[in-house]
């Protein structure tokens, strides 16, 4: 039966007296990523001496998040360094690189990692090279087969990197569009609590708990609230009777939620969907005043804007603990557009919406048709 270590050999490689390389991090979703773009500093202590050289091509696996998929291949730097914790590995000969860590990826291994993962600490269950290396294969194809199998899953894969970036330029098409219409020029600014009431949201009562499935009554959220819109894909709900005990701190339509504990700032505007919904006690509803001097979407949009992002942060420094008090975002100072050129946005962001809506729909089809080929790839049906 072959196993890993047929595939690999570990190796432990110093930097040179005098040699700089890049300091790389191992993370669970993305593989090695440069520790300066990563953390926007460089973390490393001073001296690397004791750090392991990994090239291109070569791998490596975090020992304690390997259970999670935390093992990557260095296709980003020609020589780079890596935490000492880290073991490394080369492909024996005989062996494509490419194909040796697609195989390591897959999900059956990461399944394997889990079963060799020790320690009683779910998040810190460390693995051992010598398990890592004897966990068995089947099925691994001459050299030939693997290269061909790689070339296609390689194509496959840049294909997605390409919708996946085309989606980051729509999300960014949105932000520009705002900046173009309302940074450029200046406009009369308000407090938000002179066109707003700001009313709190509500803990579930003592004792009480979330209802086993869905029922008609929503409960958001702070980490609902993810891309500037309420993800509607892991909401909470209530039962009628704990929804009667909170039944006065409800959301509707036009409403704009601002998270005023934990991640402060975040916000998004009330859809049709979700009036009626009870609020976490961690976010606050901003309620329109009359219904005119603003649309809802627009100022949750405003209120993400960095100018707005700054006052916030400043409100939040002034008191002993980090929560956002209502009456400091009544505060807030709010550029105030003619209604009709906040129209004129929500118009064009919808159609920016509705185009990445469709692409966030293809991509979604691309990685199910991934995963279907690279199955098959490695049960060689490929």
């Amino acid at each position: 039966m072959t196993s890993i270590g047929d595939l690999l050999v570990e190796f432990k490689e110093q930097p040179g007296k005098g040699d700089e390389p890049t300091v790389l991090t191992l993370t669970e979703r993305n593989g090695f990523v440069r520790q300066a773009d990563r953390f926007s500093k460089r973390l490393a202590t001073e001296d690397v001496s004791k750090y392991k050289v990994v090239r291109r091509n070569e791998i490596a696996f975090n020992p304690y998040l390997l259970w999670a998929g935390a093992v990557a291949q260095n296709t980003i730097v020609d020589e780079g360094i890596i935490s000492p914790l880290y073991p490394t590995f080369r492909v024996r000969d005989g062996h494509d690189p490419r194909y040796v860590a697609r195989l390591l990826l897959t999900p059956q291994l990461i399944g394997a990692y889990d079963g060799i993962a020790f320690g009683s600490v779910p998040r810190r269950r460390r693995s051992s090279v010598h398990d890592f290396l004897n966990l068995p294969l089947a099925n691994v194809p001459p050299l030939p087969e693997q290269r061909r199998i790689a070339a296609i899953l390689d194509h496959a894969d840049a294909l997605r990197a390409k919708r996946r970036q085309a989606l980051s330029h729509l999300n960014f098409l949105t932000q520009s569009i705002f900046s173009e219409m309302f940074t450029r020029e200046p406009h009369p600014v308000v407090a938000l609590g002179d066109i707003a009431r700001i009313r709190g949201g509500k803990r579930l009562p003592k004792g009480a708990s979330y209802a086993i499935g869905p029922t008609h009554h929503p409960y958001v959220r702070v980490t609902d609230l993810r891309g500037g819109a309420i993800q509607s894909s892991n909401l909470c709900f209530l039962t009628p009777e704990v929804q009667r005990q909170i039944a006065r701190y409800t959301i509707d339509e036009g409403d704009v939620i601002i998270s005023i504990a934990g991640s402060i700032g975040l916000t998004a505007a009330v859809p049709a969907t979700l009036a009626g919904a009870n609020l976490t006690e961690n976010a606050a509803k901003i309620v329109p005043k009359d219904g005119q001097a603003y649309i809802g979407s627009w100022l949750a949009r405003m209120l993400q804007s960095r100018s707005l992002q700054d006052q916030i942060a400043g409100k939040v420094g002034q008191v002993t603990i980090g929560k956002l008090a209502l009456f400091r975002i009544e505060q807030l100072e709010v550029p105030l557009p003619p209604r009709a050129l906040q129209e004129e946005f929500v118009e064009r962001a919808a159609r920016v919406e509705a185009v990445t809506a469709v692409a966030r729909q293809e991509s979604a089809a691309e990685d199910l048709l991934f995963a279907s080929l690279q199955s098959r790839a490695f049960r060689g049906e490929l």
